[in-house]
């Protein structure tokens, strides 16, 4: 089997044992103290294509991880848009799907889904599920809070609210975020 369909394989899995379902990370190690992770950003309604470190060091980071066959994701898109127009511009703030894009959807299917859903602010593919390995993103939604110096403060998996998102993402900023 080719690298690439391997790794997709292994996303497909990860994105059905989503919309829920809670694990440990993909390799079983603990990978969040590794270096930050580049993921392809995608041109759809408030996100450019591109590329973009996360987390990026010196700004606190926001990441909420989703499926594009996730109805809890759909349904979290708005909680997590209302966080958006709450924080300011200082905050690196992305969703990122580790679907396999360019093999079973297509990255015009993604920025579909995101316009759909009222996405305003980056989305990005994380091809190769780095970053889900990072954060330990079996499942999806899975939200993530950054510090500027790169500790994860604050992880949820499931529906949580934009005043919990914004309240965390204050709390890794110290407080310059109020």
């Amino acid at each position: 089997m080719r690298r690439r369909e391997l790794l997709a394989s292994v996303a497909a899995a990860t994105t059905a044992a989503g919309c829920n379902g809670l694990g440990e990370s993909l390799t079983g190690e603990d990978v969040r103290e590794a270096e930050p992770v580049t993921v392809e950003t995608i041109d759809a309604p408030g996100s450019e294509a591109g590329r973009a470190t996360v987390p990026e060091p010196g700004r606190v980071t926001f990441v909420e991880f989703f499926a594009t066959t996730c109805g809890v994701c759909a349904s979290q898109m708005s909680a997590v848009g209302e966080a958006h127009r709450q924080v300011p511009d200082g905050v690196q703030f992305l969703s990122v799907t580790s679907e396999p894009v360019g093999l079973s959807i297509s990255t015009e299917a993604v920025a579909s889904w995101w316009a759909d859903h009222g996405g305003t602010w980056t989305v990005a593919a994380d091809d190769g599920t780095a970053l889900a390995r990072r954060y330990g993103a079996t499942s999806v939604p899975r939200a993530v809070v950054v510090a500027p110096d790169g500790t994860e403060t604050w992880s949820h998996a499931g529906r949580t609210t934009a005043a919990r998102i914004v309240d965390e993402i204050r709390a890794a900023g110290g407080g310059e975020y109020s």
